[in-house]
């Protein structure tokens, strides 16, 4: 009776945890399980989402292109506030900003990079930031809404091209 029994108690287990673990898939896969998904690089990336390499996959149809025809894509939106996310350069997500650039392989759209220009960004969520918070972010733009620009700054972390040189390439904002 023994292995009647550990059999029924071991099937009642597995199934519980498969209903779980549907339960959490069906819910953010990309968030709860940590995992990035992969899609041919004609489709939309979701809003929310950041693009982090790029690649070719015989799903996407046969390589042979100058561009790969794949990407990776990873769902930010569950970034705390104040927390980072790293993505080749694209448009990034409402209320993230780029705090540095740098280089990556996998973050070359052609399949003959020119290794010249960072391709990739580190993306700060500023949205739910508490008054009073500072950031550096690159470029010359306006602060973000609810943000003052307290200086024009040089920071080496913004430098865009691998090989430019320092200047004004980055604003200091405060939160209001």
């Amino acid at each position: 009776m023994r292995l009647p029994t550990a059999f029924v108690l071991g099937a009642a287990a597995f199934l519980a945890l498969s209903a779980t673990a549907a339960t959490a898939a069906q819910a953010s896969p990309a968030r709860l399980l940590n995992l990035d998904q992969t899609v041919c690089l004609s489709a939309t990336t979701p809003t929310g989402w950041v693009q982090t390499a790029y690649f070719d996959w015989y799903t996407c149809g046969t390589p042979g292109s100058v561009y790969y025809n794949a990407k990776s894509i990873a769902d930010a939106t569950g970034t705390p506030s104040g927390g980072t996310v790293t993505a080749c350069i694209t448009p990034p997500p409402a209320g993230f900003y780029a705090t540095s650039f740098s280089y990556s392989f996998s973050c070359e759209m052609t399949k003959t990079p020119n290794r010249l220009f960072n391709d990739q960004h580190t993306l700060t969520n500023l949205n739910g930031r508490p008054a009073g918070s500072t950031a550096i972010i690159c470029g010359l733009q306006s602060s973000p809404p609810g943000w003052t620009t307290t200086a024009v700054v040089q920071a080496y972390q913004c430098i865009y091209p691998r090989s430019g040189g320092l200047g004004d390439n980055a604003i200091a904002i405060r939160k209001l």
